[in-house]
């Protein structure tokens, strides 16, 4: 029988997801045969305007382009039900060096291996990847040691024949201009299998190929440069060795978001003979050389620091002079022409870090005249130089360490070290902190109880303190600079310590970056055009704008993160030689940088439709207009207000549609992202718009951004080694598109990484087939509903029914308003199907009234249509316009998004109706656990022979005890956010009129109580009266807890 069963239940989820997929491609097919998603203006309705960052076309979109995808989506589709002309395009995005680096990966590979052992190779390849998906799924230890032990291959091909592409594709993929012709239509495609709102005939692709973006872009950088936001110089630029080039956020496989990190490099002179295994550097002028963010402390030098496991080299520099440092570094100074040769570091030497602890050394502006070397076991051969200056003094991690070794022997003992190597040397007193220390580590290694150079929390702790004390509160106390402040003195420290020769200017990533190509990226000194973000007029209006009430980031963590990105943001080098894209227009050797040609380009999904009628611009579109005719000027005329010129050879009423149409959808209402591009792709849009678009103030910027998270998927980042990356054509065709989209949903709606359940995914299959099963019984049984109320109580059920609707409807659109649409999913599908069930039972006998379930299909439906279209746009069509028609006997819209969602204000809902269901609810559940309790022996369980219980006693009170009023006359006085979270600390006050500590706990409990019903309800929670009659409520129930508790008799 259990075997049986079980196959039952298998051969029932087959069926519903059968009808699930088929039910989706007729809808989907329905759909697309007429355009739906296309653009067309309705007379007199507001307008609104959203847009996606377009995604790079290197590949098949997946789950994390889904998931960010949807917040448009959803909101784009509410927007239509609320009335509103929604334009959201979607371009594809090819510019940069991705695709190159993949295509030269790709004719390596074939050079290397040949196509017949690639295929082998893949084969091995997708048996691991199969491995690591159904190894996931488990949780015992042999599984996942077994996971640990996999590891594949990583060859371009092996990825290229994941995503679905057959062997005798992949092979054409080494020319980088077929990406460009394979992956946009699948990139549409996988779109539409989502369901998306989108109108397709405003797609294009990026660079050169689309001669229309290509005119657009120049005029962009034109426009530009002409108002002085472009620049040319040699300056500072992540940098890609393999590709000879800059490396900028999209060209990175690794990185995305990290820029230079500029250092003092601290020459420290050695002073004492080298072992003779190393004798060759005793007769030149050595350094060992230290990356400092803080020379102005250079004064308090006791020492430096080396890391005794650690690999060094000696280099020749320039002037003659050696340096001891890590390889890295050394590339790194290589590219900005610190060593001997442009083109090659030349190392003289190996140096283990053994070899140099206990070498003395000159330190600059150290009040030591000689200073040694120290062992350091916590110092990174991936950051700075490898070796570290002291000064311990201000550096809790200097002091922690220098301490250990003046207090244990035996770890002096352990390098060979001599006490008076260590011994002597005492913090020296460099920098006062007004009203914490003049030895701020000191103090600090105190204050948080640091006992070791282990202690890493408590250091991390102790340097947070100290470093923003020391620099932004700190006064030299040393030096020639002595009485300024810190902050002003370490710019002038610095440039003696370089002119004197002490120093030298450093550049290095402020952490890993990885290229395209794989190779690890250094900073160099490049020529380059770049964009003047540093100016302070520029970005004055920015701000301006995105703290004025015009601007909505939806998060306060958010615009926190975006208000600090406008001012970090400084020259932005936009130009590279290596990659796709649009040559910069004055200057053809150049290629204009991925991101700086992705910040406007809103502004054209305004006339795409009319420019071209392929996504690569090779037909012209609605208006016939060649592309070689859009000369700057003519774009001046579109999005500029522009004066009219008969020699461009376009006649001016088609020109005119081009302006109307700009103008009418523009400014950008809605873009939604990643947060990992707050720094730069969202800030830049900022920034060109403003530049751009100058005339009209802050008209035409941006209204609002709505930033995500990332996606995990069984809270794992997805990646195709764990077997959890989906594409998005892998999880529909495992779930279906509206199981997908309601498990996105959930998955989260704030800057913290979401979280993609399958079971979820899994699970929304069947809560939506319930919703469609349910909705069909209920029509076809639409005939056997009453059309009004018997009694009074019925009459009570309906009218508590239809508040339950209302503020369904208000709290699901204020979620959608807000853009959490994990509470549009709790409000408009499990708690509306729950008030259904409620209503119905509460209904009894008399069951429900014919209005309100038919009100209740047709809100329930519009309000998931958003999350669900496809089954809602099935259950619209199939069994609520039939119905409807048939009882209204008027003609409803074809389709839901023709339909109308209705506004519904507080002033609509009957919140006295809303309070009375709720504290039924709580009073039904009270019931039920004190009759559970009662029959399983009272308070201590015991099990006892009773007597059938036959009457239920209800107690309730006509109004609230003394101290329940006083509590919620406090409360009433009390300051709310838009979200009711109470600013005002009634606690505190609580706290200090109450004594005892029982009677305050009770205080507390209930004022808690109240502030969770006023998130609801408002501040009608806080009526010292209950809105609703207590015994009518609970005399209209009595007979449900009757059913509920199977007795007689309530009194």
């Amino acid at each position: 029988l259990y075997e049986m069963s079980c196959d039952c239940m298998m051969i029932m989820q087959n069926q519903i997801e059968f009808f699930f997929f088929q039910a989706e491609d007729g809808i989907r097919d329905f759909c697309l045969s007429r355009g739906l998603g296309d653009v067309y203006k309705r007379q007199g309705q507001p307008k609104y305007m959203i847009s996606f960052p377009y995604p790079y076309m290197n590949g098949r979109l997946h789950l994390g382009h889904a998931f960010s995808f949807s917040k448009c989506e959803f909101t784009s589709r509410y927007k239509k039900l609320k009335g509103f002309n929604v334009l959201f395009g979607q371009g594809f995005h090819c510019t940069g060096m991705p695709i190159a680096a993949c295509s030269q990966k790709l004719q390596k590979e074939y050079k290397t291996f040949g196509e017949d052992k690639l295929s082998a190779e893949y084969e091995e390849y997708h048996r691991i990847i199969m491995r690591r998906r159904e190894l996931s799924q488990k949780k015992d230890e042999k599984s996942k040691q077994e996971l640990d032990d996999l590891q594949e291959k990583r060859l371009q091909y092996n990825i290229m024949r994941h995503i679905g592409i057959p062997h005798e594709e992949v092979s054409k993929f080494q020319d980088q201009l077929y990406w460009l012709d394979y992956f946009p239509p699948y990139g549409k495609q996988d779109l539409q299998k989502f369901g998306v709102n989108v109108d397709f005939r405003r797609s294009f692709i990026t660079t050169d190929v689309n001669p229309y973006y290509d005119r657009f872009i120049e005029w962009q950088f034109l426009r530009l440069k002409e108002s002085d936001r472009i620049g040319f110089g040699r300056r500072p630029a992540v940098f890609s060795p393999v590709n000879n080039q800059p490396c900028a956020d999209h060209d990175r496989s690794e990185g995305e978001g990290v820029g230079p990190q500029e250092y003092t490099l601290i020459k420290l002179q050695v002073i004492d003979k080298f072992p003779e295994h190393l004798n060759v550097l005793n007769d030149r002028k050595v350094f060992l050389v230290a990356g400092t963010l803080r020379p102005e402390t250079m004064y308090g030098q006791t020492n430096c620091y080396i890391l005794p496991s650690g690999i060094y080299g000696a280099y020749e520099m320039q002037n003659n002079e050696v340096f001891i440092c890590s390889e890295r570094s050394a590339k790194n100074m290589m590219y900005q022409g610190l060593t001997l040769n442009e083109k090659s570091i030349d190392r003289i030497c190996e140096v283990k870090g053994t070899e140099i602890i206990g070498l003395g050394v000159k330190a600059p502006l150290s009040s030591y005249e000689k200073v040694y070397a120290l062992p350091m076991l916590t110092i990174s051969m991936d950051k700075g130089t490898g070796i570290v200056t002291s000064v311990p003094s201000d550096s809790p991690d200097d002091w922690a360490t220098l301490r250990d070794l003046q207090k244990k022997q035996a770890f002096r003992e352990k390098f060979g070290l001599k006490d008076e190597q260590v011994l002597p040397f005492e913090p020296v007193s460099i920098i006062d902190i007004p009203g914490y220390s003049n030895l701020s580590a000191v103090t600090a290694c105190d204050e948080f109880k640091v006992t070791s150079q282990n202690d890493a929390k408590q250091l991390k702790e102790a340097k947070e303190k100290t470093y923003m004390k020391g620099f932004y509160e700190g006064i030299l106390l040393v030096g020639k600079y002595q009485g300024q402040k810190v902050q002003e003195a370490k710019v002038q420290v610095k440039a003696e310590l370089i002119a004197n020769g002490e120093a030298a200017v450093y550049y290095e990533p402020e952490n890993r970056v990885v290229a395209r190509t794989g190779d690890e990226c250094v900073v160099a000194y490049v020529d380059q055009w770049f964009l003047k973000y540093g100016d302070k007029e520029w970005k004055a209006g920015v701000h301006k704008h995105i703290t004025s009430s015009n601007f909505n980031a939806y998060n306060e963590i958010t615009q926190k993160e975006l208000e600090a990105a406008l001012d970090w943001l400084e020259e932005w080098g936009c130009s590279r030689t290596f990659g796709l894209g649009t040559r910069v227009p004055w200057d053809k050797q150049y290629l204009i940088e991925s991101l700086s040609d992705s910040t406007i380009y809103m502004a054209y999904y305004t006339i795409a439709h009319m420019l071209h009628s392929d996504i690569k611009g090779t037909t012209p579109g609605q208006l016939g207009i060649t592309a070689e005719k859009f000369v700057p000027e003519v774009f001046d005329y579109i999005f500029l207000d522009g004066a009219f010129n008969e020699s461009w050879g376009i006649p001016e009423d088609k020109l005119q549609k081009m302006r109307a149409e700009f103008k009418y959808w523009y400014p950008l209402d809605l873009r939604c992202s990643g947060k990992d591009l707050i720094k730069n792709h969202l800030t830049m849009a900022l920034l060109n718009h403003q530049a751009i678009w100058q005339k009209y103030g802050q008209d035409m910027l941006p209204r609002s951004y709505f930033c995500n998270g990332h996606v995990l998927v069984e809270k794992k980042k997805m990646s195709k080694s764990e077997g959890n990356f989906y594409t998005i054509t892998e999880i529909i065709d495992m779930f279906s598109a509206d199981a997908v989209r309601v498990a996105l949903a959930e998955a989260g709606d704030l800057l913290d990484d979401a979280n993609f359940e399958l079971q979820s995914a899994d699970s929304a299959i069947l809560k939506l087939n319930n919703l469609e099963t349910w909705i069909k019984m209920a029509i076809d049984s639409i005939h056997t509903l009453r059309k009004d109320a018997q009694d009074e109580k019925i009459a009570y059920q309906d009218s508590v029914f239809q508040a339950l609707i209302n503020n369904t409807i208000h709290l699901t659109e204020q979620a959608y308003e807000r853009m959490r649409f994990r509470d549009v999913i709790k409000h408009s599908l499990f708690d509306f199907v729950t008030y259904r069930e409620d209503y119905k039972a509460f209904c009894g006998t008399a069951g429900p009234r014919l209005d309100l379930i038919l009100k209740y299909i047709e809100v329930q439906i519009l309000l998931l249509h958003p999350i669900a279209p496809h089954l809602t746009e099935y259950i619209y069509r199939e069994h609520f316009v039939p119905a409807s028609q048939k009882v209204h006997n008027k003609l409803w819209p074809k389709f839901i998004l023709q339909h109308r969602l209705q506004d519904v204000s507080i002033q609509d809902i009957d919140y006295g109706k809303i309070r009375a269901y709720d504290y039924f609810k709580k009073v039904q559940r009270n019931v039920i656990l004190a009759f559970e309790k009662q029959k399983a022996g009272g308070k201590k369980g015991k099990q006892t022979e009773q007597q059938p219980i036959s009457t239920c006693y209800l107690f309730y009170s006509p109004e609230y005890p003394d101290w329940q009023t006083a509590i919620l006359e406090k409360l009433s006085k009390c300051e709310f956010n838009e979200n009711f979270d109470c600013i005002t600390d009634w606690k505190a006050q609580i706290k200090e009129e109450t004594q005892q500590q029982d009677v305050m706990k009770k205080q507390l409990q209930f004022g808690a109580f109240a502030i969770s019903e006023a998130k609801t309800v408002g501040k009608e929670a806080f009526d010292v009266k209950l809105p609703f009659d207590e015994a009518k409520v609970l005399e209209y129930h009595q007979d449900i807890i009757k059913r509920d508790i199977n007795i007689e008799n309530i009194q």
